[in-house]
C-alpha cells in the first residue's frame, strides 16, 4: 500500500459500521484515473463487502456534494450506485470531503461490442434523464444558458485552461512542435466562433445532463448497467454533449445518428457535429494537460505520460485529416 492507501485503510477501520463492513478492512486500492486527477478514487473491501470512495479538493467539493443530495433519485431512476456515506473530514491531505458508495462489479461499456439491448437501455435511460423536470427543479440552476454558453463552459474554457497549463511547461513535451502549440491557440478560437453562428446552439438550455459519459463511467456485467461520476450532473446542459461521449466510438459510422434523432430530435444531431470535433480536440490538447500534472504522481507518472503521449499523436494526426 502507498501512504494514501495506508491512512484510507486506519480511516476506514475505524468508522467501518457506517460504511458496511462488519470486519477489519483488507484491502485498500487506489483507482487510477486516466483522465485527470482532480479527484482521488479508492476501492475498499473487508473480503467480502466492497466499496467505492471518491475523494474531492475544495474547490471541487460542490460538485460532489451536488450529487449528494440527488443521489437516492439517482439509484432509483438511473442506474447511480447507491451512496453510503459523506465523508465531511479530510481523510487525506488536500482533500476535503468525500462519498463512500455501492461498489459495482463490472467493466467498462464497448460501445462496438455493445450494440444490443443494453446499449438501447443506456440510450433510453439517458434520454429519460434528458427530460426529467422533477430532477432539474431539484438541481440548482444560475441564469438562462443557451446551448452555445453550455458548449463554451464545458470545452473552450476547459481549453483555454488546460492551454495555460500546457504553454507554461512546454519544455516537458519534446513530442509537441512550437507551430503546434499556436495551432491549438488558433483551432479553439476556430471552434467557439463556429458555435455561436450556429443557429441550433442559440435555444435555451434546460436539458438534465451527466456531462461525462465516457465508456469508463459506464459499467455493465451480465445482469445490468451502472453509470458512475455524476460530479458534473447539470440542469442546464446539452443532450448532445451526453450522446457525443456515449457513442464516440460509433461517431465516424454515424449508426446512431438516427436514433439519436428519434429520441432527442434532429437539431441535437446537428449540434452532435460539433461536439463530436470538440470530443477529438479535447483527447489533443486535454491529455497533454494530464501528462504535466502527471509530474507530481509518482506512482502514475510513467503509465499517465506515456498513455497521453500516444493518444495525443494519434488524435491530432485524425484531428488535422478529418477537419484540417
Amino acid at each position: 500500500m502507498n501512504k494514501n492507501e495506508k491512512i484510507i485503510k486506519e480511516w476506514a477501520d475505524d468508522v467501518r459500521t457506517d460504511l458496511g463492513f462488519t470486519k477489519d478492512i483488507k484491502d485498500v486500492v487506489y483507482i487510477w484515473n486516466p483522465g485527470g486527477f482532480v479527484n482521488q478514487s479508492y476501492f475498499l473491501t473487508d473480503g467480502e463487502v466492497k466499496r467505492h470512495v471518491k475523494f474531492a479538493e475544495s474547490n471541487h467539493e460542490s460538485e460532489l456534494r451536488k450529487w449528494s443530495r440527488v443521489s437516492d433519485y439517482l439509484n432509483t431512476y438511473y442506474h447511480a450506485p447507491k451512496l453510503i456515506k459523506e465523508v465531511e473530514e479530510e481523510v487525506i491531505p488536500g482533500f476535503s470531503y468525500g462519498l463512500v458508495s455501492e461498489y459495482f462489479d463490472g467493466a467498462a461499456l464497448k460501445t462496438k461490442q455493445e450494440q444490443g439491448t443494453i446499449l438501447t437501455s443506456i440510450l433510453e435511460n439517458v434520454s429519460q434523464l434528458h427530460q426529467d423536470k422533477d430532477l432539474g427543479n431539484l438541481l440548482e440552476s444560475r441564469d438562462e444558458l443557451t446551448y452555445a454558453d453550455s458548449f463554451i463552459d464545458t470545452y473552450i474554457t476547459r481549453f483555454r485552461e488546460d492551454l495555460s497549463i500546457i504553454d507554461g511547461h512546454q519544455y516537458l513535451l519534446s513530442f509537441v512542435t512550437k507551430e503546434t502549440y499556436q495551432w491549438f491557440h488558433e483551432e479553439v478560437d476556430r471552434l467557439e466562433k463556429e458555435v455561436k453562428n450556429m443557429k441550433s446552439f442559440q435555444a435555451i438550455a434546460r436539458d438534465v445532463t451527466h456531462n461525462d459519459l465516457s465508456s469508463q463511467n459506464i459499467l455493465v456485467n451480465r445482469e445490468r448497467f451502472c453509470i458512475i461520476d455524476w460530479d458534473d450532473l447539470s440542469c442546464q446542459g446539452d443532450a448532445a454533449m451526453d450522446y457525443t461521449s456515449l457513442l464516440w466510438p460509433l461517431a465516424q459510422s454515424k449508426k446512431w445518428e438516427e436514433r439519436v434523432s428519434e429520441v432527442a430530435g434532429d437539431k441535437t444531431v446537428e449540434r452532435l457535429s460539433l461536439y463530436f470535433r470538440a470530443k477529438l480536440l479535447d483527447e489533443v490538447i486535454d491529455v497533454l494537460a494530464d501528462y504535466v500534472e502527471a509530474e507530481e504522481m509518482p506512482e502514475v507518472k510513467e503509465k499517465t505520460q506515456k498513455r497521453a503521449e500516444k493518444i495525443h499523436l494519434q488524435a491530432y494526426r485524425k484531428y488535422r485529416l478529418l477537419y484540417g
